[in-house]
């Protein structure tokens, strides 16, 4: 029945107004105040039947059923058939407007009801019938505050699912860019080398096969690295329920050196200095520093003209990468930027600064500033 009303309330407030209608039109005991006059009888029709339209217009109700009662007393008929619609009224309009609206209407009905009877009509019965008013508006009020209350209740409970969808989808987007910035750094260096090699290979098949045969070892060490890092990798996007492997912990500067040797190998004279005091640093910064460096050798592999320098400067507080290349009249197209965006991005995530560019000396320069914090 709930669900019927809030579906066709219209339908159902006029059926329900048709039965009180009826209800109160029918013969009862022989009193001296008679309900089935024709003229009281149209009065209950108009009275009744603005039921119907109560949820729309509900102060509007209120209004009819209140002049339905002050004609109904100066007709000298019964009350209880018009106080009973107007108590409905009553507590349509308190369930739903505010209270502003409830309270005065509700005391304008009982002060008017009251004024027309007269000293003679303010019996303890009528104050009984009144009092009915009173009750309409408060079980009104109480309805209406459950509801809102409900309706509180009920918006937290969406805001809060919509908070955690989003904080979700954050966290989803957050782990997309981290493995996209992990592939990348593992992915671009290795597969670099292989091309290069792969170019070398091809070059020297028919006239060195030797150098040939070493460049195509070069790519089967690397290609066999990239596998590796790649499982390695993989196996922490495993879902929760499969069996935990081993793996290998984060690389950091402690590998800076077997780092530098494969780009050697890979065919990139490079130079290395390093200075400074050698200390653990925080995992993080360790990480991000290996990254950087690896992701700037790579870029200087690919774009440069086979030349590089990186430097390594630890101080009690911050430690400083710097890549520095010579930029190659023939460096391989296609490069998206993908990479300085990675290592910027990296930087900033434990509070560092990253600056790349052309300089002065026409060289192209990766240089990253990673804070330590307080010694340990």
């Amino acid at each position: 029945m709930r669900a019927l009303a809030r579906k066709y309330p219209a339908v159902v407030d006029a059926l329900a107004a048709a039965a009180l209608f009826a209800v109160s039109a029918a013969d009862g005991p022989a009193t001296p105040l008679d309900v089935r006059t024709p003229a009281v009888l149209c009065l209950l029709v108009v009275a009744v039947g603005v039921l119907a339209v109560r949820r729309r217009w509900p102060l509007w109700t209120l209004a009819v059923t209140t002049l339905g009662v002050l004609a109904a007393m100066a007709l000298g008929s019964d009350l209880e058939p018009f106080l009973v619609p107007a108590a409905i009224a009553t507590y349509t309009l308190a369930v739903r407007t505010e209270r502003w609206r409830t309270v005065p209407a509700g005391l304008l009905l009982v002060l008017a009801v009251a004024v027309l009877a007269g000293p003679s009509g303010l019996t303890w019965e009528n104050v009984g019938r009144f009092a009915l008013i009173g009750m309409a508006a408060a079980v009104g009020e109480a309805v209406r505050g459950r509801r809102a209350a409900l309706a509180a209740v009920e918006e937290r409970a969406e805001r809060a699912e919509r908070t955690r969808e989003e904080e979700a989808r954050r966290r989803v987007a957050e782990e997309r860019l981290h493995i996209a910035r992990e592939l990348h750094d593992v992915v671009a260096h290795h597969i670099s080398v292989i091309n290069v090699q792969a170019g070398v290979a091809e070059l020297l098949i028919t006239t060195r096969p030797d150098a040939a045969a070493e460049a195509l070892r070069h790519v089967r060490r690397s290609s066999r690295a990239v596998l590796h890092e790649l499982r390695g990798l993989l196996g922490v996007l495993r879902r929760p329920e499969e069996p935990v492997v081993a793996t290998e912990p984060a690389p950091g500067t402690a590998q800076l050196g077997g780092l530098v040797e494969s780009f050697r190998a890979s065919g990139l004279e490079l130079r290395w200095t390093s200075t400074g005091e050698v200390r653990p640093l925080p995992p993080t910064v360790d990480l991000v520093a290996y990254r950087v460096v690896q992701e700037a050798l790579t870029n200087a592999h690919r774009h440069g003209t086979g030349t590089a320098s990186l430097s390594v400067v630890r101080t009690p507080t911050e430690l400083v990468l710097e890549v520095v290349n010579a930029v190659g009249a023939t460096a391989e197209p296609g490069g998206t930027g993908l990479g300085l965006v990675g290592m910027r991005e990296r930087a900033g995530a434990v509070g560092g600064a990253l600056r790349a560019g052309v300089e002065a000396d026409a060289r192209f320069h990766v240089h990253v500033t990673l804070p330590l914090g307080k010694e340990p």
